[in-house]
């Protein structure tokens, strides 16, 4: 059985092996043993599995392992395909991958043996979100225009639509009224919905609101479009992802690097 995907996490195991946890192309995330996985041994040879890495994996048509209550898949070939060229030379851009893997981790199911071949894919919107957004992520740092909040803000938004929880940007949850019409919107990240100010008092959201728009419209390609987003806003999103999968921000590692 072959599976194709994407690197989001690995641990050492042993003197040489290697567990990788990967983001496949139905939008699961399976846990791969790799013997040899970290390289090195008398030639030096370098690991393949460097986070981001899109790698092509074969695995043993034998019974999995069990490790932390997940299944472990054997894999006895294993190609890259893909890996990002610039993401080791900055460190704003490494960190905000650890964060978009830490969310995956927390929103994606775990591949099983259970599952029906070939596996559903369903949910392959997200690993397209992903592998976009690692491409463009490296190619705005090779072009010298990364823009940390812009490129967050951009997964973010096409995150929460493939996950179907996207709040409603057309009308305001409580009287229906058009937002672009109304002077003030207010985001109620709690509650996963924007509202108008004639319904919902507080300060006015509406530069968030036209943001979140247009990076949904956005295509990935055209990521150098995305202008005038800031961290704060980006935590926003990030603050509603985590209410609605019952966590804290602070339980995101990579949380506490990019919003100090």
């Amino acid at each position: 059985m072959v599976f194709e995907g994407i690197v989001i996490n690995k641990v050492a195991y042993k003197e040489r092996d290697l567990i990788a946890k990967v983001l496949l192309r139905s939008g699961s995330v399976g846990s791969f043993y790799i013997y040899g996985g970290q390289g090195g041994g008398k030639s030096q040879k370098p690991t393949m599995f460097e986070f981001g890495s899109m790698m092509r994996l074969t695995i043993k048509e034998t019974k999995t392992k069990k490790l932390d209550g997940a299944e472990l898949f054997t894999v006895s070939e294993y190609v890259r395909t893909w890996e990002p060229q610039q993401l080791r030379y900055n460190i704003q851009a490494f960190y905000l991958c650890c964060l978009y893997f830490e969310i995956l981790q927390k929103a994606t199911l775990p591949l099983t043996s259970e599952q029906h071949y070939p596996v559903s894919q369903e949910n392959e919107g997200i690993f397209s979100v992903v592998s976009n957004a690692l491409f463009y992520l490296d190619d705005s740092l090779k072009k010298q225009n990364f823009d940390p909040a812009a490129h967050l803000s951009l997964f973010m938004v096409k995150l929460l639509f493939h996950l179907g929880i996207m709040p409603e940007t057309g009308n305001c949850s409580y009287c229906g009224a058009d937002l672009l019409e109304s002077s003030g919107v207010i985001f109620q990240a709690d509650q996963g919905q924007f509202a108008c100010h004639h319904c919902v008092q507080g300060e006015s959201q509406k530069g968030l609101f036209l943001r979140v728009k247009k990076a949904y419209q956005t295509r990935y390609q055209d990521y150098a479009l995305l202008e005038g987003f800031i961290f704060n806003e980006c935590d926003k999103l990030i603050q509603f992802f985590c209410h609605h999968f019952h966590l804290r921000p602070l339980e995101l590692k990579s949380y506490s690097l990019l919003f100090k």
